[in-house]
């Protein structure tokens, strides 16, 4: 399985947007152009595009804060067909390494509400792990450590 995470631009903008995710998650992710038009006002936008095989699957959008040192994984979604085929968690693995790579980052971030049919088991199953604080009052959040554990 070849998987890697690209650069979004013109030549591929269009089939990053066109990615869906399940009905029943619609209400737990936005939609990958709505997370685009959203990325143009961040302050620290770093996104990529997932592929397999030379195809798009997902999008991962990070809020690469690196004067506060915090990465925040603000979105992260794989296409209604492509899930459950361990595309998610290569990702993440993938992820973890670029901001490594890229940054320097030592720790990840992301929030979630808090429901049997969210993806908070998806990502304690990555090793995110509950901090125990609230973002925008009602969403989980959860971080991960990057790099060697010790």
């Amino acid at each position: 399985m070849s998987i890697e995470l690209r650069r979004i631009g013109h030549d591929n903008f269009y089939e990053i947007c066109q990615l869906q995710v399940a009905k029943n998650q619609l209400n737990h992710v936005d939609s990958n152009a709505i997370s685009l038009a959203e990325a143009n006002f961040m302050d620290f936008p770093w996104f990529r595009g997932i592929y397999v095989e030379d195809k798009p699957v997902g999008f991962i959008l990070v809020n690469a804060d690196i004067s506060a040192d915090k990465f925040f994984l603000w979105r992260f979604m794989l296409g209604e067909r492509l899930q459950s085929k361990g595309y998610g968690r290569k990702a993440i693995e993938l992820l973890s390494s670029e901001l490594i790579e890229e940054f320097g980052a030592s720790t990840l971030y992301t929030s979630v509400v808090d429901s049997n049919k969210g993806p908070k088991g998806f990502y304690l199953s990555c090793g995110f792990m509950p901090t125990g604080n609230l973002v925008a009052g009602r969403e989980v959040e959860l971080s991960k450590t990057l790099g060697p554990q010790t």
